[in-house]
């Protein structure tokens, strides 16, 4: 399948930060996507904003997993 290749083909290590309330994006929708990409971890996010909750200022919370995510992509 063409679209698991492309997955395989993003070799860079990812974090995929999805909210568990996000009705557009599903956290199961990454797991599936994830499970082909060989440097990515899933790291989802409780938030009632769902997929509005990275609007800035909206969810502090996300905002701290957010930057801790990008610390550790670029260690």
């Amino acid at each position: 399948m063409r679209f698991h290749a492309a997955l395989r083909a993003i070799t860079p290590r990812a974090i995929v930060i999805p909210c568990t309330q996000d009705l557009y994006f599903t956290p199961e929708d990454n797991e599936l996507e994830i499970a082909h990409m060989p440097n990515a971890e899933l790291r989802p996010h409780d938030s009632p904003y769902g997929h509005c909750v990275a609007s800035p200022g909206r969810d502090p919370a996300f905002q701290e997993l957010l930057d801790e995510a990008i610390r550790d992509v670029l260690a």
